[in-house]
């Protein structure tokens, strides 16, 4: 009866067998299904953790990737692995100079280039959580779980998930965190790929997104991965001003999200370095290349900010009379005839720009 049983995978036919023995008091034959049952329960398992290993969660986070999402897909990647969970870290775009530098100086190999995302694939997404930065079949994909520092901007999934949603300076942040809850020690190149992440994002700690959390990990993660922070992240300063070689389009592309605001389409991009005279000495190129981005994307606005991390003050250039609108407005400054507004203070996109931005656009709503 018990093989018959296991043979044809009845487990509620097995506890009903159980409960009759228990009811005669039958030693011999619950012990029989007993044993039955473990190896019911072993086998299931097993089959399952064979389901699993052929189809591993891809983790990923944006389109035109940068430092923090790259190596957050990779942590992340490398915790679900600790956690038994087969994982593998994809990147949705070319990398970038400063991330460039990071994976070759931590000798850690990039990950492969996401080309499609089928109906059933089983993802984990970090770094971002807004639909628009992720793969066009995102919303058919089941998503496992999210992890991210960024506001709720509308993915959606099927089923209940695992979100974990920090106001740090960055996933890797929370990444640490989660290690460290779980009693997980990081070994020293992902403890170097977390301080990376938290490094770049936080423009070592010059970003408003900073917070003193941030800054203890920070000293916790380069003890763990043997590197000294500060030159660390002076040398990552330094590959994300090697920009020269780009094409405007490049830069304007090479940080970019796409946002919702006042009920317009606009494509917000963003050039952090310490050396801002060069992409600045280009501007003409950058205003020509913006205006054939709105034409090809059929977005209504492309708004360029130069950020200039060492005099921490940022500049943006205009394409148009409506982008240039909404900076005055948001800042209360003037576009000059160059088409240039300098922002003393302005940092970062998430904190700075986007919750300007929109708040300028309700006043002209109103």
């Amino acid at each position: 009866l018990a093989q018959a049983i296991l043979a044809g995978g009845d487990l509620d036919g097995i506890f009903h067998v159980i409960s009759l023995c228990f009811w005669r008091q039958d030693s011999e034959q619950i012990g029989t299904l007993v044993a039955a049952m473990s190896k019911f329960l072993i086998a299931a398992s097993l089959s399952l953790r064979a389901l699993a290993e052929s189809q591993p969660l891809s983790v990923f986070g944006h389109k035109a990737p940068d430092t923090d999402t790259i190596s957050s897909a990779i942590v992340y990647a490398w915790e679900l692995n600790e956690r038994n969970i087969p994982a593998t870290a994809y990147r949705l775009g070319e990398l970038n100079p400063e991330t460039e530098y990071v994976l070759k100086a931590l000798d850690v190999p990039a990950p492969p280039l996401l080309t499609t995302l089928g109906d059933k694939s089983v993802v984990a997404v970090v770094d971002t959580n807004n639909p628009q930065e992720l793969p066009d079949g995102i919303t058919k994909a089941s998503i496992h779980s999210i992890v991210d520092h960024h506001k709720l901007s509308g993915l959606s999934n099927a089923e209940p998930l695992e979100v974990d949603m920090r106001p740090l300076c960055s996933a890797t942040s929370i990444l640490y965190a989660r290690a460290k809850a779980a009693g997980l020690v990081p070994p020293p190149k992902i403890a170097g790929l977390m301080l990376s992440g938290l490094l770049s994002d936080s423009l070592e700690f010059r970003s408003p997104t900073t917070t003193e959390t941030d800054k203890v990990y920070a000293a916790e993660l380069g003890k763990l991965a043997k590197l000294d922070v500060h030159a660390h992240a002076e040398a990552m300063l330094e590959a994300k001003a090697n920009v020269d070689h780009l094409s405007p389009s490049e830069l304007i592309m090479m940080d970019t999200k796409v946002f919702k605001i006042g009920g317009k389409s606009l494509r917000v991009s963003v050039l952090e370095t310490t050396k801002a005279s060069g992409p600045l000495a280009k501007k003409a190129k950058l205003v020509e290349a913006m205006t054939e981005l709105v034409k090809k994307e059929k977005v209504d606005d492309v708004l360029f900010f130069v950020v200039d991390i060492m005099e921490e003050a940022a500049t943006f250039i205009s394409s148009s009379p409506t982008a240039a609108s909404l900076v005055e407005k948001a800042w209360n400054v003037k576009v000059d005839k160059e088409g240039l507004a300098l922002l003393p203070g302005v940092l970062s996109r998430k904190k700075q720009i986007i919750p300007k931005l929109e708040a300028a656009a309700k006043l002209e709503e109103l």
